[in-house]
């Protein structure tokens, strides 16, 4: 499931939101990319980092989502999280409409 995820170019918007909170989850940094709404702005741009630190191997990513401390979670990557948990993007219902594989993804970061 997550090799046929990492090989999206342009993934669906459900696949990079779920990366994007598992890359907030594990700490993973995003590259800051040019933003094509607004000349001369950055935006966070996770997908890139997601498909190197997360999706590059299946069986790691399966043992640290199974390994992770989830009593343990920094209040910043608590803090950066939530707006994702309160949007109604986000639903594992939702979620699925764009990657089985990213829906259990989007149910453990929840």
């Amino acid at each position: 499931f997550f090799d046929e995820v990492k090989s999206l170019k342009k993934p669906p918007a459900g696949v990079k939101l779920t990366m994007e909170a598992a890359c907030i989850m594990f700490g993973v940094k995003p590259n800051m990319v040019a933003d094509p709404d607004n000349m001369g702005k950055k935006i966070k741009d996770y997908w890139e980092p997601a498909q190197k630190n997360l999706l590059a191997d299946a069986n790691k990513l399966l043992q640290r989502l199974f390994n992770f401390d989830k009593d343990n979670i920094p209040e910043k990557n608590i803090q950066l999280i939530q707006p994702y948990i309160n949007s109604p993007a986000f639903q594992p219902t939702e979620i699925e409409k764009a990657s089985k594989a990213c829906t259990a993804i989007c149910m453990w970061s929840r």
